[in-house]
């Protein structure tokens, strides 16, 4: 999306290899495992994110609530349904049913009502996206406008838990640091303890929220503060979805983009994850949310370390391959940054959940979206070095001359592979984690990242309880302290041509202040730059975003 913010943001920059502890989150900093801070564990049956029964939705977009904002068309939303079995479903919305059959290694894509984006905040709706299917399928959805985009991979109702901790963004430009929940169940009691606050609710006050089957309840910031962090846990299973109405990454640079991913729940967290670059771009930024305090993680090879108390995250960047290892587990985001970041001048935001390597795959069938007018999508792959003869990219043996040994003493290795879209597979002896991706370049950067798979099973960590307080350091006012602000936006269309200096960004940096924003302080601040609009807007959402 083409918007530009000049207003810088205050933070603190941590230096490398120094211990970090960061803010954010609905929880009270106490350890997760368990009411008494001892975690069990109990055995689980194989469950991955294929499956037969899926509650899903679609926090807000800005092209929906505020078209005005998007002079360049209507939000497609679209189902893209593959498996390697050929089977039939059905898709529920609004209590009309569109039914769908694949063949086997095939997939089938559904577009949506144009009403399943959630626009109503701190509202009970029924407009649950409920899928069906004889036999196991996989699902991502993808929500398109053609200046902004994102897509998640969709977990199954068996795959679901009742304790979350949100992932999101901020953003200076735009508001709408969001998330949504979906239920499975009649009379499901969810209760919310947010980090920031929404339309008439406190941030670090919990309250509750009753579902039945099929409702959705969404809950955004109207300022500019982070959802990342609020703590969501429910009496029955359910959905979780994070994101942003439109984000710009880091919230200083230019342009903006709709983030979605649906949540795994806290028991499938890990310990162990890798990131890698998006091919053509010079780096991107990993979020890590802890659940249990005095949490640890050290990345490799650059050597960063930090700690976080539960519901607390930290930013990094990183230019290369990474290697995450913490002591307890752990959620970790992998955002593509804006096209403004580098001069690569392709990509803005997107938001990728990183496959944990305990829940690492095998065997995957799963549909690639294309974006109209590029030349593909991608897929990267991380895998333990000594298996990468075994994998096979639509039963063809993958190239390994293509990947890099991550470094350090790592044993794993990652690899960029174009693929086009459409259906795809990927198998080996040796366990996976992939991501695909596709962006555009110029004026039409529009993004979108999704994992492939994961596997939902294995030891199953007692969640943490619903705690009403604010992490120590934060406050509603903190995390709230942009509200009402002016800024001052480009409503007309960019020219990148030497705009800006790439010389003085921070490389491997771990980023944080106490209000949950991120001082990007190695940017330079562009402010100066030409063809700011003189006009300045109470909210972000006067301003268009057009390509």
């Amino acid at each position: 999306m083409r918007l530009w913010n000049p207003k810088p943001v205050h933070g603190m920059l941590l230096v490398a290899s120094l211990s970090l502890v960061a803010c954010g989150g609905g929880g009270n900093g106490s350890d997760s495992g368990s009411a008494s801070g001892v975690t069990t564990s109990v055995a689980a049956p194989v469950i991955t994110s294929m499956g037969t029964d899926f509650y899903l939705t679609l926090p807000d977009h800005l092209c929906s609530s505020t078209p005005a904002s998007c002079t360049n068309g209507v939000v497609s939303n679209k189902l893209i349904v593959a498996g390697p079995s050929a089977t039939t479903g059905e898709v529920t919305f609004n209590g009309v049913v569109t039914p769908f059959s694949i063949a086997a290694g095939a997939q089938s894509v559904i577009t949506l009502d144009p009403a399943v984006v959630l626009t109503a905040n701190e509202t009970v709706e029924a407009k649950g996206i409920h899928v069906t299917a004889l036999s196991p399928v996989s699902v991502h959805v993808v929500s398109e406008n053609i200046g902004s985009a994102d897509g998640y991979l969709a977990l199954p109702a068996a795959g679901l838990g009742t304790s979350y901790y949100v992932m999101s963004y901020t953003s200076t430009v735009f508001s709408g640091s969001e998330f949504a929940v979906a239920a499975t169940q009649d009379n499901t009691t969810v209760t919310i303890t947010p980090s920031a606050a929404g339309a008439t609710r406190p941030a670090g006050v919990a309250f509750t929220v009753l579902l039945n089957s099929g409702e959705t309840y969404l809950f955004a910031n109207p300022a500019y503060a982070d959802m990342t962090g609020t703590l969501v846990s429910a009496d029955k299973p359910v959905a979780v979805f994070g994101g942003h109405r439109c984000a710009n990454v880091p919230s200083s640079t230019g342009y903006c983009d709709y983030l979605v991913e649906q949540l795994p729940d806290v028991t499938r967290w890990g310990k162990t994850h890798h990131t890698s670059l998006f091919s053509g771009r010079t780096r991107y930024t990993v979020r890590i949310i802890a659940s249990q305090d005095g949490t640890t993680f050290t990345t490799a090879p650059s050597g960063l370390t930090g700690i976080l108390n539960a519901g607390q995250f930290a930013d990094v960047d990183l230019t290369d391959a990474g290697e995450f290892v913490s002591n307890n587990p752990v959620l970790v985001a992998q955002f593509m940054r804006g096209y403004a970041d580098d001069a690569a001048g392709k990509g803005d935001p997107s938001m990728v959940l990183v496959t944990p390597a305990e829940q690492a795959m095998t065997d995957s069938t799963f549909g690639v979206h294309g974006i109209a007018g590029t030349p593909g999508a991608f897929i990267n792959i991380v895998a333990e070095t000594a298996s990468l003869a075994s994998l096979q990219l639509d039963s063809l043996a993958i190239d390994t001359m293509l990947f890099t040994p991550i470094g350090g003493a790592s044993i794993y290795s990652t690899g960029t592979i174009p693929v086009s879209p459409g259906v795809h597979s990927l198998q080996g002896t040796g366990a996976y984690s992939a991501l695909v991706y596709d962006y555009g370049v110029s004026w039409n950067s529009v993004s979108y990242a999704y994992p492939v798979a994961i596997k939902l099973s294995g030891p199953v960590a007692t969640p943490p309880a619903p705690d009403t307080s604010v992490p120590p350091g934060c406050s509603a006012e903190q995390e709230d302290g942009h509200e009402g602000e002016h800024h001052h936006s480009d409503s007309n269309h960019r020219d990148h041509s030497g705009a800006t200096d790439y010389s003085d960004h921070h490389d491997h940096s771990i980023l944080h202040d106490y209000s949950g924003r991120h001082d990007y302080s190695g940017h330079r601040d562009r402010s100066d730059h030409g063809g700011h609009s003189d006009t300045h807007h109470q909210d972000g959402d006067e301003n268009e975003c057009d390509d």
